[in-house]
This record gives C-alpha cells, sequence and structure tokens, in this order.
C-alpha cells in the first residue's frame, strides 16, 4: 500500500479558514507535508535552517481547508493548524 496518493484529490470544504503554522526551524525538510496536502498550501524555502534543511512554509494558506493531513503525518512536529479567529481575510 503506497505511502501517498499519487492523484491529488482536494476534499470538499471551505478554504481560508484555517491558520497554518510550520516551526521553520524545527523542519527537517523531509516533504510529507507538500506530498500529502491536497491543495498545495506548501512550498520550500530557499534558504536553510540552523540544522541545514530547506524547511517547508505556508505559501499559500489561503487554500487550506482544515483536512489536518500535514499535522497528522510531520514527524517533526511542527505543523500547526487552527481555525482562524475573527473570520476570514
Amino acid at each position: 500500500m503506497p505511502l501517498f496518493k499519487t492523484e491529488k484529490k482536494a476534499p470538499r470544504g471551505p478554504a481560508g479558514r484555517w491558520d497554518v503554522l510550520v516551526s521553520e526551524e524545527m523542519c527537517k525538510a523531509c516533504g510529507f507535508c507538500l506530498n500529502v496536502c491536497p491543495t498545495d498550501v506548501f512550498a520550500w524555502r530557499t534558504v536553510t535552517n540552523r540544522l541545514g534543511w530547506f524547511p517547508a512554509y505556508t505559501a499559500r494558506e489561503e487554500h487550506c481547508v482544515g483536512c489536518m493531513l500535514c499535522y497528522q503525518i510531520c514527524p517533526a512536529f511542527c505543523i500547526a493548524v487552527a481555525p482562524r479567529t475573527g473570520g476570514t481575510r
């Protein structure tokens, strides 16, 4: 059984109602979040963090549908997803 789906399919849900935070100093650049995200919220930094990795960052937070797959799969526990307070931006 493959770890990741070969075809990304975005779940149904309202986008843009979630805050997505990546602790870039803890990120070990495994890429799991980029591979599992159905709406391409994450991207790679072009500069290294203190650990020497090119960390992921939240590039398109407005695309997040709150599926929490990135939060669940991150082995370094450096991703936080929470409902946005104060409504949409």
